[in-house]
C-alpha cells in the first residue's frame, strides 16, 4: 500500500513540476482550480472538513514542490557532459536515494496530518482523487496535444 501511495505522490509531483515549467500561470491557477474542486467532491469534504483539510494540503503540495526542486537539481547536475568519477556518481545517488527517503516520510507525516482531520475512508479517497485527477489531466492534455496536431 505504502509503495502504490509513494508511487502515486510522485506521479501528482512530477506533472506539477511539468506543469509548472511549461505552462502559464492562468492555465497552472487553473488546473488548482479543478485540482481542489475534483478531490472536494470525490472525497466528499464538508465545509468544516475543507477548513482543516486544505490549509495541510496545501502546505503538502509546497513542501513535495521543494523537494522536487531539489531532486531535479540533483539529476539535471548529471546532464553536465564533464566526466565524474565513480565516488561521484555515488555520493550522488546517494541524494538523490535521500530525496526519494524524504518524499517517504513526508507522505508518512501528512497521512498522520490528514488522519487527525479527516476519518480513514477519506484519506483513503483523498489517495485515490489524485491519481484520477491525473488520470482526467494526462487525458486533457493529450486531447489538447491531438487538437493540436489535427490542426
Amino acid at each position: 500500500m505504502r509503495t502504490i501511495i509513494f508511487t502515486g505522490m510522485i506521479l501528482l509531483i512530477s506533472l506539477q513540476i511539468c506543469a509548472q515549467r511549461h505552462l502559464d500561470p492562468k492555465t497552472i491557477e487553473l488546473i488548482k482550480t479543478k485540482k481542489v474542486a475534483f478531490i472536494t467532491e470525490q472525497v466528499g469534504l464538508t465545509s468544516q472538513e475543507s477548513q482543516k483539510f486544505w490549509p495541510i494540503y496545501n502546505q503538502l503540495e509546497k513542501e513535495r514542490n521543494d523537494l522536487m526542486d531539489k531532486k531535479r537539481d540533483l539529476e539535471e547536475s548529471t546532464e553536465d557532459k564533464s566526466p565524474k568519477s565513480e565516488d561521484s556518481y555515488k555520493k550522488l545517488t546517494q541524494e538523490i536515494v535521500a530525496m526519494h527517503l524524504k518524499e517517504g516520510k513526508l507522505t508518512e507525516e501528512y497521512n498522520a496530518k490528514f488522519l487527525s482531520v479527516l476519518p480513514a475512508e477519506k484519506v483513503v479517497k483523498l489517495y485515490r482523487s489524485e491519481r484520477k485527477f491525473r488520470s482526467y489531466l494526462m487525458q486533457e492534455m493529450r486531447k489538447k496535444d491531438d487538437d493540436k496536431s489535427g490542426k
